[in-house]
């Protein structure tokens, strides 16, 4: 029954290192999504000669939205680092758990093992004494 209940933890741990695998997807996505915003901001102040009061007014307006974009864009980044960090500890909860309950598993087939042998040892005493005690009733 325990082997069971392992083995259901196991799946869950399969499922949650799945989950970790999204995860850390999305936040690489979401960090690549703020270097190329960042790059491109980058760029824009390079690439625009603007000679018109108007040009450089929307320039400047287009710099300021896409510095909000920027800044949500850092948000949502660092949502997904600590979404990640909080499976990553989740699961690691999950392995220790799994691995206790391997652990108790292990000392209950060892402690049973070992009950085994004491048995078969008595029983393979009980056996010698007996064949001892029946040539010393033996004459010879």
């Amino acid at each position: 029954m325990l082997k069971k209940y392992l083995e259901q933890q196991q799946a869950n741990l399969k499922q949650m290192g799945q989950r970790q695998q999204q995860l850390n997807q999305q936040a690489a996505n979401e960090e690549r999504r703020l270097q190329l915003l960042t790059e491109h901001i980058s760029g824009m102040e390079r690439s625009y000669q603007m000679k018109s009061a108007l040009g450089l007014q929307n320039l400047a307006s287009m710099k300021t939205v896409l510095h909000d974009m920027q800044q949500q864009q850092q948000h949502k980044t660092q949502a997904a680092y600590a979404e990640l960090q909080q499976q990553q500890q989740v699961c690691q909860k999950q392995v220790a758990y799994s691995k206790g309950i391997e652990a108790v598993i292990h000392n209950r087939e060892f402690t049973a093992q070992q009950k085994q042998q004491k048995a078969e040892q008595q029983q393979a005493d009980e056996i010698a004494m007996q064949l001892f005690q029946l040539k010393l009733r033996k004459p010879a």
